[in-house]
């Protein structure tokens, strides 16, 4: 089977490996789309994200839809031909996070295609990956894998909503149009907001944010996003930039609830604590991945009532993955762009 592997910063590798025989407990799949991902991206270009770097040869990705091809013994509930989604988390289920529910801070938590741990956590860019059958979420025959492979977006736009309470009637904004903040945008509309307004660095996000709910958009440096200063009780940073953070602040409304979702490149940076956060007595809440919000996820896009089509921007077969995470890295025209496999 062919996978994706990158051996360092730019040097990515299309090689054949062994088609893999499911274990006790775990499935094989056929690949329907995976998702190039933000990391994916800085691993590509840098060799890193964060302190995060590649030393040894690793399989990307972690964004996964599929079709099961085979089961291993002691599993129940898949049958080959079953339409599913990866939650790509690997938690210890035993630590209080684990036990409490809140998976997404177990501190032994694997995460698929990740260069945190040595030995690296190998992805799941391959023709038939080799998965947990705990990990495996069943959708419906009618589920489209190419927007299937975009639950896991979707499902860290609903833990980050989720950490933010109630946003009936709520004004709200978000900083960076990438895939997560516009999806901020679409289940911020799902739950009630009363407006959502969205800022980017470029024309092209933007765009795809209003078509996936965004009431109005910004240029990072339009003098208009002035009019926004303390008058949203909801704001999100998605962006990942010391700017993008310092818009959200600025944005919020006294007594206020930021929500900080995108990774800074910055270990440290400036953090207007005095004048944003006491004197306003904003409420600032971090949010990493998500766990329990990957069924919903998936109900919402089976039933039809989040459409991921217009996040979709191209699709390219795995052969041609360096291709495509070129066209992924334009953000001038590119939003999710999808790898397909043997089930599409």
């Amino acid at each position: 089977m062919k996978a994706c592997v990158l051996y360092g910063p730019r040097d990515l590798r299309i090689e054949d490996r062994p088609l893999p025989e499911p274990q006790r407990g775990f499935v094989r799949l056929r690949m329907g789309g995976v998702g190039i991902c933000g990391s994916d991206l800085h691993y590509y270009h840098i060799g890193r994200v964060g302190n995060a770097v590649v030393r040894e040869p690793m399989i990307l990705g972690h964004e996964l839809s599929g079709v099961v091809e085979a089961v291993g013994p002691g599993v129940s509930g898949l049958e080959p031909g079953r339409k599913v989604i990866i939650n790509p988390t690997d938690e210890c289920g035993a630590c209080a996070y684990c036990r409490s529910g809140r998976q997404n801070l177990c501190p032994e938590l694997r995460y698929y295609g990740s260069a945190a741990r040595t030995p690296h956590v190998q992805g799941i860019m391959v023709e038939y990956p080799l998965v947990q059958a705990r990990q495996c979420v069943p959708v419906g025959d009618a589920m489209p894998l190419d927007q299937a492979a975009c639950v896991e977006p979707l499902a860290i736009a609903l833990h980050a909503v989720s950490r933010a309470g109630n946003l009936l009637g709520k004004r709200v904004f978000v900083s960076g149009a990438g895939p997560v903040g516009c999806l901020i945008a679409a289940v911020a509309r799902l739950n009630g907001a009363a407006s959502v307004a969205v800022s980017d660095m470029e024309a092209f996000p933007l765009s795809v944010a209003a078509r996936l709910g965004a009431d109005a958009t910004f240029k990072a440096d339009d003098p208009a996003l002035a009019d926004l200063a303390d008058a949203c009780e909801v704001c999100f940073e998605a962006s990942g930039s010391a700017g993008g953070m310092n818009a959200c602040l600025r944005g919020a409304a006294p007594g206020g609830t930021v929500v900080h979702v995108g990774f800074l490149g910055e270990e440290e940076v400036a953090y207007p604590i005095n004048t944003m956060i006491i004197r306003k007595e904003v409420t600032v809440h971090g949010s990493l991945r998500a766990y329990q919000e990957f069924p919903l996820a998936a109900r919402l896009v089976e039933s039809g009532r989040l459409d991921l089509s217009p996040l979709i921007t191209a699709s390219y077969p795995l052969e041609k993955a360096e291709e495509a995470i070129l066209a992924a890295s334009d953000k001038t025209r590119s939003m999710k762009v999808v790898l397909t496999g043997p089930a599409l």
